[in-house]
């Protein structure tokens, strides 16, 4: 029965073994990349984008509207997982409004079709009572929770008069369904880490930041050690 000494031994060597296999079969590897198109393939393990640095896709606010999931991502107004323009001003909600998806900022209504197709913004210079906290339908017509009150409007939005209702079905915040999260996150950060490049960065052990390059600089030394070391040996049979 092997000593404890002997037992750690035993493990040091075989982690060192270990390291020196996956350093040379990675490197095999990633010689032959183009061969296999590793370049070509990707992993998106949610642990391994989170390695990379590369987050979840987390809009600053999403609306479920029409059964199609409506986010804002800093400027950018997105359909589910498509872009459909620029906002400067942030999201407070949407409504469904005849052929139309009516999305309100703070000082503006947005117009878009059923499709997720932008038409027109409609601000002031509308009509469009501000700022506003809050859009909802009331009875088929759309209404406005502003600042300075409540008002509501025809189904042409070219008309605003101020009332107090009950009942009013406002618009909430609503979490990305897992499918549009992945959509979207494929949108920002491509199709994940390219099994080329996690077989470089494991060969080179970027993959554990400045440890893993220091770790195989070990490595090598070693090797190189035990090649000066057997070397010598042979050397010393012939005198």
């Amino acid at each position: 029965m092997p000593s404890r000494k002997q037992g750690a031994g035993l493990i040091t060597i075989g982690v060192i073994a270990f390291l020196l296999l996956s350093h040379v079969l990675t490197g095999i590897a990633a010689n032959h990349a183009s061969f296999f198109k590793l370049e070509q393939r990707y992993i998106s393990w949610n642990w391994l984008m989170s390695h990379y640095g590369i987050g979840d896709a987390d809009p600053d606010v999403a609306f479920l509207v029409d059964n199609k999931i409506l986010s804002q991502f800093d400027t950018q107004l997105f359909v589910d997982a498509e872009p459909i323009t620029h906002i400067h001003r942030p999201l407070v909600g949407g409504i469904v409004l005849e052929n139309l998806m009516v999305l309100g900022t703070d000082n503006a209504l947005l117009l878009l079709t059923r499709d997720g197709e932008f038409i027109e913004r409609l601000g002031a210079e509308a009509g469009i009572p501000a700022p506003i906290q809050n859009i909802g339908v009331y009875h088929g017509e759309p209404v406005l929770q502003a600042r300075n009150g409540m008002w509501r409007s025809n189904f042409m939005l070219d008309k605003w008069e101020p009332i107090s209702l009950q009942g009013v079905s406002w618009s909430k915040p609503h979490p990305l369904p897992d499918s549009v999260a992945t959509d979207l996150k494929q949108f920002f950060y491509g199709q994940g880490i390219s099994v080329e490049q996690l077989l470089i960065d494991i060969h080179k052990g970027r993959i554990l930041g400045a440890f893993g390059v220091l770790l195989v600089d070990v490595l090598g030394l070693l090797l190189l050690a035990l090649s000066f070391t057997g070397l010598w040996m042979w050397g010393k049979k012939f005198k």
